[in-house]
């Protein structure tokens, strides 16, 4: 071993420096809060973050979580929920600290592992450094999406199988133990790492080759953990899905959606576009609910409510897409795992190259996913030579296994998240490796770095597919969306403007800028937006509720009353045509029609709700019984004073204007 080799730093130092890697950790992500708090989409949900916030204000309120029809796991909505509840008004602020925090600390862990596979602090440290300079993980903490615990937990669960695999006795009993406890916990948050719970009978076996004695089972500990986690969760889950379920997935339609004979890898695209109403539902389980709703009928048979009978059906479609065009579908997987190689971050939702237009941050940091694919072969090559053989192994088995599931559905910058801890790691030692060798002079070894660092950067950098990324459509729409629900109507029209500009025929763009239209009182140019959008999906109930808003604005009331009819009819029904629908029957004096419509309503309503409340209180006054009159009034004002106090002048104000 050289002196390269040999040079390293003390415990005491490295602990020092563990300290100053969580400092420059933080430097980091204050100086993004500080920019994104700027921002019109800080603290705005939009999509996924927008059922997550939903998920934990409706935990939170103790609210029935059957309403949200969701299929996803419970764990990060209970965290969100307890951020909340510790921060008051600024519960959203503290979970985007909180998930910096964690970020911070999945460097520091970053730089645990790294030191455990190189044997070699130094080495550790530069890969913990390659981790918190890196841009992509640092978006993502600033959202209200798993990534940043799930990560987190997934390092801890690697840190411990490291510690297990160096161990013994009871020590490397309960770091298996625990690991697959800490695993099946991620999983809670999304579903994917499941299958890493492979790596405990995998890695039995690699030891057992070796030696086989008794010890070499211990490993099987894991599963033991990861099952007594698991198992308490399939009761938790049951309260939105109603099943007992392990872990609540998409699986199947998102299988069907990343390998059908249209799938482009990386969008999953539906065959017929939807958009959500007045609660946000993810447009894929829409999609894949209605389908699969769909499909039994024709068959002549009753759906059934249970989202692994869903999953189910997608993952049969799927399988047939697949033996439909075997030749077709082996062209797609090669075309994914090369995105999974590509330098270019794909967008699941927002486009991180349009977020890099709007925050310096994140053009500024310099770790790019090639900076790591380049150094990881020089990583491999030092932890073979000089590291911990059974470290590389669980890594490059976690990173492996990881990558192929994103493969087999579809591949973005979003699932690909997960994996940069672990390259980070390896880069690394990558990296102590390539400046080793040039100061040693050992130019044999720093020509094959050299070579390898070059192939690494030609398969990564140019675009061998000839893959086109989606337009900065919806990054327009998501942030016209937070200028509209901050108030800045202006600011929110350019933006929905060069969104319909780029893709005219984005569903929720167009009723969204019918929403803008409507705030500036242009009635008619909303009215022909929301038309636009009903002749692509007709069965939206909020987009049927905003089209009567604006028929009921430019006085035809009859047209309204109609468009409220059908927005109530839609699955889900619109909440709030029930109420426009209530009001317009009360502006026509019809007050038996007023009562059997919030009859209607309250069937679907788990409490009493202050404006329906309100709202049978000028009934019962309209109808001279003053004593009920007040009675319901001031029930209403219990429930929720503003919003008694809106529904009785709306409704007074428009039955005097009749």
């Amino acid at each position: 071993m050289t002196n390269d080799e040999d040079r390293d730093i003390s415990a005491a130092l490295f602990k020092k420096c563990l300290a100053g890697l969580f400092l420059l950790g933080l430097i980091a992500r204050l100086g993004y809060l500080v920019e994104h708090a700027r921002s019109p989409s800080f603290g705005v949900p939009t999509l996924d973050q927008k059922y997550y916030d939903t998920a934990a204000r409706m935990l939170l309120a103790g609210d029935d979580l059957h309403q949200l029809r969701g299929n996803r796991p419970l764990l990060y909505p209970m965290f969100l929920a307890a951020t909340y509840r510790l921060g008051g008004r600024h519960g959203i602020d503290c979970a985007v600290a909180a998930q910096h925090l964690l970020g911070v600390l999945t460097g520091v862990l970053v730089a645990v592992l790294g030191t455990r596979l190189f044997r070699h602090r130094l080495s550790g440290l530069a890969g913990g450094a390659l981790y918190l300079l890196a841009p992509v993980p640092l978006y993502f903490e600033g959202e209200l999406l798993v990534e940043s615990s799930y990560v987190f937990l997934i390092c801890l669960g690697l840190w411990l199988l490291l510690r297990a695999a160096d161990a013994a006795g009871w020590e490397a009993g309960l770091c298996w133990l625990f690991s697959g406890g800490l695993m099946a916990l991620a999983a809670q948050e999304r579903s994917n790492i499941f299958i890493f719970l492979a790596v405990y009978p995998v890695f039995t076996a690699w030891q057992w080759r070796r030696w086989p004695h008794g010890r070499a089972l211990w490993p099987l500990l894991g599963l033991i953990g990861g099952l007594a986690m698991a198992m308490p969760w399939g009761f938790v889950n049951k309260m939105q899905s109603g099943h007992f379920m392990l872990m609540p997935s998409e699986g199947g339609a998102n299988l069907y959606l990343g390998n059908k004979r249209a799938a482009d890898g990386m969008t999953p695209e539906q065959e017929r576009r939807v958009t959500y109403g007045e609660r946000y539902e993810d447009s894929v389980e829409i999609w894949a609910r209605q389908g699969y709703e769909k499909a039994r009928r024709a068959q002549g048979l009753q759906p059934e409510n249970n989202p692994m009978a869903v999953s189910g059906y997608w993952t049969r479609r799927a399988l047939e897409e697949i033996r439909a065009a075997p030749g077709s579908w082996l062209r797609l997987m090669a075309r994914k795992c090369w995105f999974m190689l590509w330098n270019a971050e794909i967008p699941n939702n927002k486009g991180f190259a349009f977020l890099q237009m709007e925050f310096a941050w994140l053009r500024l940091l310099p770790v790019r996913w090639v900076v790591l694919l380049m150094l990881a072969p020089a990583g491999i090559w030092a932890a073979v030579k000089w590291g911990n053989r059974n470290a590389l192994f669980l890594l490059l088995f976690y990173a492996g296994l990881y990558s192929a599931v994103n493969v087999v559905f579809f591949v973005c910058d979003r699932y690909r998240y997960p994996i940069w801890p672990v390259m980070a790691a390896i880069a690394g030692g990558g990296l102590r490796a390539v400046v080793g060798t040039l100061r040693e002079r050992r130019w044999r070894e720093a020509s094959w770095l050299g070579a390898s660092l070059a192939l690494m950067a030609a398969i990564s950098l140019p675009n061998w597919f000839g893959a086109r990324l989606p337009s900065f459509a919806r990054d327009y729409l998501f942030r016209s969306i937070a200028w509209y629900e901050t108030g800045h109507f202006l600011e929110a029209k350019s933006d929905i403007d060069q969104s319909l500009k780029l893709d005219p025929s984005e569903v929720t763009a167009l009723h969204h800028r019918g929403n803008v239209l409507l705030a500036f009182n242009r009635l008619e140019e909303a009215r022909r937006d929301y038309e636009r959008a009903l002749q692509i999906n007709s069965e939206d109930g909020g987009i049927w509720n905003n089209y009567g808003i604006a028929l009921e604005g430019l006085g035809r009331t009859n047209e309204a009353l109609q468009a409220y009819r059908r927005a109530i009819q839609c699955q889900p029904p619109s909440k709030s045509a029930f109420l426009g629908l209530a009001f317009a029957q009360i502006a026509a004096g019809r007050l038996d029609e007023t009562a059997a419509t919030l009859d209607q309503l309250e069937k679907l309503e788990k409490k009493p709700d202050a404006v329906v409340v309100a709202i049978r209180s000028v009934i019962a006054r309209e109808r001279g019984n003053a004593a009920q009159a007040i009675e319901l009034e001031k029930k209403a004002c219990e429930l929720d004073l503003d919003a008694a106090t809106w529904a009785i002048e709306r409704a007074t104000g428009t039955r005097h204007k009749k």
